[in-house]
């Protein structure tokens, strides 16, 4: 069993009895370096039993312990109790209390180990089934306080890392672990106080909750501020068991992964996942936000703000900068830059952030109508514009390509990001520069949705020609991307106008961005649901039956929740709700056998009659920001919520409801006419929809 608990940019990955084991991913982490690589608690040398442990938060959890037969005490004479709380370092409080009937006498012993291993290496070393090595050399442990305080460092030329261990009780010290001698009277309990203090070059001090700073205030605090984020969302009432859970594990998650990074100016940023994705990833936080828009629009408005503040300015190969190009990745840590094999950060490696930040803002001003915000981003919104026209198309054509410049970095720069995740349907790989289907559909979703933000402006003409452009593109797209004799989009062309032929998710998700053709949307729409893509969960990333396809291959074969989600937005925006529909109760379906009914990141893309229960991908994190956000997409799109700047003509807002749910009722959704009631029930064969204003 493993506990995950976080607050910001630190999180923890602990056993069930709250230690760390050594040699795998487990730890404290703070801004991308492992500094706790091993914690354990022993009682005379033995490990506690396991009662029962819980996150009690989303940054604090309870484990409860007792003992085995000890020399000094019987079993089950001691309860044992660990609560922790993560922000920027750990705080523990272990109390032990004798219930037994005569005194207990024991060693309690905890040990502690520090090996600042950058989050790259122990998560790729968890995946390829290898070890951590533990760093040789250059870690120093010394004491303070009289032997209170533990002190592990390592000094770089360019960093320092240090873990400070504060005990509220001297132990007696043998390296770098403490025992304590314990007797304890019947009924009797001992407290202990453990701050682990993460630190740097700028040596921040202590952790958020410590017994000195008042932890109950504090807490209290904390608790405030998720609870102000979860009671801002709609009220959900529905006949569905499993998608009203899903529902309310979503809202906690997206509380969660709202963190602050002192980088982006303070300011709240979507984290994308959690543990591996503590950071600003703007591909994942531009989506995250589109799909929780009717819920959380100033989310959007944040996530444009902050990118907008890190918008390339100059060219740099290095970070594959360009000026107007949003960011791909922005990790928090110091070390992170001069980390072996990676570009500096941030880095601006993606095709995709920038169209994608000029359709949220689209999507944004549609909803709210509030043009202020969009007067302050003109410049930036501009920017993209000209990076889509000038820099993005390489080679003058038209559509948006990409190859990487660097000696580091991506490969694949859309969001299938992998090295193999380009292939044609022979398994062959795309050579470069590679435009991808669906970024061609982002990059017209783009300019609509900056048109109408600039005719509000004023701006008449500059609309008018970013229309006419968006049209130009469709007419070209469906002409250039069309595989005749497979009835769907080719995933790509590659760097000689190859169409890229395989049957990906990708094809799918250009229905979502409105520049399909209705003479063609029919047939991507019905392939969609096929076999071959439909797995009874959900739409593979690639059809089984191609060339590289795998069930367990990252891009090639796993289902990815998020992008069934857009999948399932795109076949609503068309009117194809019988699709939707099974769409989205195999969606379902597949939550109801997550633990906590909570998406995961991907799951494998064996079908219902190779797998009984949606199989998993084992680094995959939890929560993941745009699995989240699948939830909210999925109930959006159900009540007929979107609209969208590059609708379809003649795009129609109804409901529909997947097999199993009756009834569904949304209080508090925002629309264009504000706050509402959104309902919909199944009647017969029909669904009937009403609205209301308020709630």
């Amino acid at each position: 069993m493993r506990l995950v608990i976080n607050e910001d940019t630190t999180f923890l990955i602990c056993d069930e009895v709250g230690d760390v084991p050594r040699g795998a991913d487990f730890g404290l982490y703070y801004e991308d370096t492992r500094f706790l690589s091993a914690y354990s608690l022993r009682l005379d040398g033995r490990a506690p039993v396991f009662l029962s442990a819980r996150p009690t938060d989303s940054f604090s959890a309870t484990h409860f312990l007792t003992n085995p037969a000890l020399p000094g005490a019987g079993p089950a004479w001691l309860g044992i109790v660990r609560r922790r709380q993560v922000g920027r370092g750990l705080h523990e409080d272990i109390d032990i209390t004798n219930y037994g009937l005569d005194e207990a006498r024991f060693g309690l012993e905890l040990g502690f180990d520090a090996d600042f291993a950058h989050i790259f290496d122990v998560k790729g070393r968890r995946e390829s089934g290898r070890p951590v090595p533990r760093r040789r050399g250059g870690i120093r442990l010394s004491l303070a306080e009289g032997g209170r305080s533990l002190r592990f460092e390592l000094r770089r030329p360019t960093f320092v890392r240090r873990l400070v261990v504060n005990l509220s009780e001297r132990p007696v010290l043998v390296g770098p672990r403490c025992r304590f001698g314990l007797s304890l009277g019947p009924r009797e309990r001992w407290h202990l106080c453990v701050d682990f203090l993460t630190l740097d070059e700028r040596d921040r001090g202590e952790p958020v909750y410590t017994c000195r700073s008042g932890p109950a205030f504090i807490l209290g605090e904390r608790r405030r501020r998720h609870q102000e984020l979860v009671e801002q969302a709609p009220r959900l009432e529905t006949d569905s068991y499993v998608l009203q859970q899903a529902y309310g594990r979503a809202v906690h998650d997206s509380a969660a992964l709202c963190v602050r990074g002192e980088e982006v100016a303070g300011e709240t940023v979507i984290a994308a996942g959690i543990p591996w994705f503590v950071a600003l990833f703007g591909r994942d936080s531009l989506i995250t936000a589109y799909q929780t828009l009717n819920f959380y629009p100033e989310v959007a408005g944040g996530v444009l703000r902050t990118l907008a503040r890190h918008q390339g300015t100059k060219i740099d190969r290095r970070r594959a900068e360009e000026p107007g190009k949003i960011l791909h990745e922005y990790r928090y840590g110091v070390t992170t830059a001069a980390y072996r094999g990676l570009p500096p950060y941030p880095y601006y490696g993606s095709v995709d952030a920038t169209p994608l930040f000029l359709m949220v803002a689209g999507s944004l001003f549609r909803l709210t109508g509030n043009l202020e915000p969009f007067r302050e981003l003109r410049p930036n919104l501009l920017a993209a514009l000209e990076w889509i026209e000038r820099f993005g198309d390489r080679d003058g054509d038209g559509y948006l390509e990409y190859i990487r410049q660097g000696r580091v970095g991506l490969e694949n720069q859309g969001w299938k990001d992998s090295g193999d995740s380009v292939r044609f349907a022979d398994g062959r790989l795309a050579e470069p520069p590679i435009a991808l289907c669906e970024v061609q559909g982002y990059a017209y979703a783009a300019r609509l949705g900056l048109a109408e933000i600039l005719e509000a402006l004023g701006e008449a003409e500059a609309a008018a020609r970013l229309r006419a452009a968006a049209a130009e593109l469709k007419e070209q797209f469906n002409r250039d991307f069309w595989l005749e004799n497979r009835r769907f989009f080719a995933e790509a062309l590659d760097g000689r106008k190859n169409r890229v032929d395989p049957l990906t998710s990708n094809g799918g998700q250009v229905l979502w961005t409105g520049i399909v053709d209705r003479s063609l949307a029919g047939q991507v729409a019905g392939r969609l649901i096929e076999p071959e893509f439909f797995s009874g969960w959900g739409v593979r990333t690639m059809a089984a039956g191609e060339g590289a396809y795998n069930p367990v291959s990252y891009h090639n074969g796993w289902v990815w929740p998020h992008d069934n989600s857009l999948i399932l937005a795109g076949l609503a925006r068309y009117g194809f709700y019988d699709g939707a529909a099974t769409l989205a109760g195999g969606l379902l379906e597949a939550l109801s056998f997550q633990p906590e009914f909570r998406f995961p990141e991907l799951f494998a893309g064996y079908g219902r009659g190779e797998a009984l229960f949606p199989v998993e991908y084992p680094t995959a994190c939890r929560p993941q920001a745009w699995a989240t956000g699948s939830v909210f997409l999925l109930l959006s799109t159900m009540l007929g919520l979107q609209d969208d700047t590059w609708d379809p003509p003649g795009a129609r807002r109804e409901a529909f409801l997947p097999p199993g749910v009756g009834r569904v009722r949304l209080a508090g959704v925002w629309t264009r006419e504000g706050r509402v009631t959104v309902e919909a029930e199944r009647a017969g064969n029909t669904v009937r929809r009403r609205v209301t204003a308020g709630g």
